[in-house]
């Protein structure tokens, strides 16, 4: 996983206060990934540095964890963007599309430190663990153990874009064994399941509380959570509409969507109003704009609900009438707040191994693409677009092993993507949405 040709390669020892120090750490790991060194406005590729990095060995409480995979995501781009003191909210209005910076507001702040580690989830083995065996039963985990983890954003060197992680033991969530012969699941696989698939959890099923029999309308349904969504709604039992662009019109309805409204050519909110005989929906689900949200909101029947994923609503859109006419109730999901306190940390264990779950059991599957880890800038630049349909994941973090040692990284469900022309969406494809 070294430099490439083209790509800047440089070394960085980070330890906890996220600054650079040429002195190495007693059991620390030399191994290589992709870091940001200073904070930039909004995402550029050559904010990407492939570099050599000294991996501190875990602290009390804390793993390391030898990475296979790693899923890409929007917010990939957007921490780029954070500086170094924003809220503890993460996201204001209108970042989701990439027009802004992460702003202060008032209320507890998080430090975000450079240069940082980039990714945010993945998947890969305990190399180490930061306790002796008399806590092993407290922390139920042990070397060698299959996981996948969301990372904590405001650490320097638990990102994802690397060969090795140092994670909080709260917040893994293990792998299952399979069951019988078809349910295995490889670490590709498992890399989509914090970010995306937990999302899409967390908002059915703890904020919006779906209920069988109900309607929902998904705005951004061909993206990461919005194709997850999409399945667990019919999976327990909803009429599912949504929303995307022309291109990926078929794709969704594949995924078991009632009915499928191209954003482009459609006004989603008279067609949903429409489809419930003007009553509207239960839910909905905005995963494309926050920006969208208010607008969104007519959709919805009187007392119905809404969950916004992109980030907070700005002043304007969060006191429309709408909200108080249609008497609806609002809630965000961002899992990254989890690691606040060491009581929310916990609970994204439990979020990761159900959606593990509930995808061993088949309630959704995986539009997945995998590139190797050296062509994080492309990846990076087609995913902050917003033209990604399904997930992209990093692999070939180790090279040098033999198949027969990570056998594990990729089934053969999907197949290995390296060239650049298929990392890119048909022109006009805005997955996000």
């Amino acid at each position: 996983m070294g430099a490439g040709t083209s790509q800047p390669s440089s070394s960085h020892d980070i330890n906890g206060n996220g600054r650079t120090s040429g002195k190495a750490l007693g059991n620390a790991l030399r191994c290589h990934g992709w870091m940001v060194s200073k904070c930039v406005r909004q995402w550029k590729a050559a904010a990407a540095i492939n570099s050599e990095i000294t991996i501190p060995p875990p602290g009390k409480g804390q793993v390391r964890v030898k990475l296979y995979a790693a899923a890409v995501n929007p917010v990939d781009a957007k921490r780029a963007a954070f500086g170094y003191q924003v809220s503890s909210s993460l996201f204001t209005g209108g970042l989701s599309r990439g027009t802004g910076v992460a702003s202060t507001m008032l209320g507890p702040e998080t430090l975000f430190p450079f240069p940082y580690v980039m990714g945010v989830e993945g998947a890969g083995v305990i190399e180490s663990v930061g306790w002796d065996s008399s806590k092993e039963l407290q922390y139920d985990f042990h070397v060698g153990d299959r996981v996948a983890f969301l990372a904590d954003m405001s650490q320097p060197f638990g990102g994802t874009f690397c060969q090795y992680a140092v994670v909080h033991a709260d917040a893994l969530g293990k792998i299952p064994a399979p069951t019988d012969g078809n349910d295995f699941i490889d670490f590709v696989e498992a890399s989509t399941m914090p970010c995306s698939a937990g999302a899409a959890y967390v908002a059915l099923f703890d904020k919006l509380r779906v209920e069988r029999g109900r309607s929902i309308f998904i705005s951004g349904a061909s993206g990461g959570v919005g194709s997850v969504a999409v399945q667990l709604a019919k999976y327990v039992g909803l009429c599912v509409l949504a929303s995307c662009s022309t291109v990926n019109v078929p794709y969704v309805s594949s995924l078991g969507a009632d009915f499928v409204f191209d954003y482009t050519t459609n006004n989603v909110v008279k067609e949903c109003l429409e489809h419930t005989q003007s009553v509207g929906v239960d839910y909905v689900l905005e995963l494309a704009d926050a920006a969208l949200a208010a607008k969104h909101a007519e959709a919805l029947r009187f007392g119905g609900s809404i969950c916004v994923l992109p980030g907070p609503m700005n002043a304007n859109d969060a006191n429309s009438g709408v909200f108080f006419r249609k008497q609806i109730s609002v809630s965000y999901v961002c899992l990254a707040g989890l690691y606040g306190s060491e009581v929310t940390r916990k609970l994204l264990r439990s979020v990761v191994e159900e959606s593990l779950r509930l995808y061993q059991n088949g309630a959704f599957r995986l539009h997945v693409e995998t590139a190797s880890i050296e062509r994080v800038r492309d990846v990076m630049d087609v995913v902050a677009s917003g033209h990604a349909r399904g997930k992209i994941v990093l692999t070939d973090f180790h090279p040098t092993e033999s198949p027969g040692v990570d056998a594990a990284v990729g089934s053969r469900r999907r197949k290995q993507v390296r060239d650049a022309a298929k990392l890119t969406a048909p022109a006009g494809d805005a997955a996000a949405r």
